[in-house]
């Protein structure tokens, strides 16, 4: 699974309350999963990193503490990102990139987030060169963090949920390929062309027929009597009060009434 994350600008960050201290990445050697606490998270987008902004700056810290949060349809939101200290489990805000899954209380992360925090760790790992050790907020810090269900989780390897791998947008259903033609001018009576037997097949089709002689690429008297059967019964398709030649419009409404489309 590829990794796509929203950047502080993108999700509406205010500017930093005091600059968080950079960290090269041959520091990180930990990835920490958190949750929001005691109560569920029901709301998605970038209302779940602002509302963590808000609180985080209410304490009077520089802003988000974490490095990542990713919400329940699986968007990972940029935070402190790969290269400044978090300010999430004290004593591991160098060593750990910190990201929370966005879920509160007995509430169990989606398919989507799971997929997307592991997503996120490969990329860690592969930012830094290293494996980095699979934690939670527990785990560096005495804290209910992250809840039993992301501990589970966690303890379990953090595997990415069956089938999260291999989940793609469908692609889009092709529209039918029209197999309406333009009428040719050249098609008229007393011409010889080879669009002329088309248009005698539909015309039979669409139960303007018979035609005697049929099917020629001639446009004789049999065939201009379809014609007329035609216009008798589609009006709007005949130009004055005799009946001359089909017309394009006509030509195309009699391959409709012939089934094509």
């Amino acid at each position: 699974m590829s990794v796509s994350i929203v950047s502080r600008k993108s999700w509406g960050a205010k500017p930093w309350n005091g600059a968080p201290a950079a960290v090269p990445l041959s520091k990180r050697t930990e990835f920490f999963i958190h949750y929001d606490g005691g109560n569920p998270i029901n709301y998605t987008g970038v209302k779940v990193p602002q509302a963590i902004q808000r609180s985080h700056l209410a304490q009077g810290w520089a802003g988000v503490g974490y490095n990542f949060v990713i919400d329940q349809d699986g968007t990972i939101y940029e935070g402190r990102g790969w290269t400044l200290q978090g300010a999430h489990c004290p004593e591991h805000n160098v060593s750990g990139i910190g990201v929370q899954i966005a879920i509160g209380g007995d509430q169990k992360p989606s398919d989507k987030a799971l997929a997307a925090a592991r997503a996120l760790y490969d990329e860690a790992c592969r930012k830094t060169g290293r494996t980095l050790a699979k934690k939670g907020h527990k785990d560096g810090f005495a804290t209910a963090c992250p809840g039993k269900h992301l501990y589970e989780w966690v303890k379990a390897g953090m595997p990415a949920p069956k089938g999260a791998e291999s989940e793609k947008p469908k692609p889009p259903t092709p529209k039918p390929v029209s197999k309406i033609v333009a009428l040719n001018p050249a098609v008229k009576p007393g011409a010889t062309h080879k669009q002329v037997r088309e248009l005698q097949q539909l015309l039979v089709k669409a139960g303007y027929g018979p035609i005697k002689g049929a099917y020629t690429d001639f446009y004789g008297p049999e065939t201009q009597r379809a014609v007329a059967r035609f216009h008798d019964r589609n009006p709007a398709y005949r130009s004055g009060l005799h009946d001359p030649k089909i017309g394009p419009k006509g030509f195309v409404a009699l391959q409709k009434k012939a089934g094509h489309r």
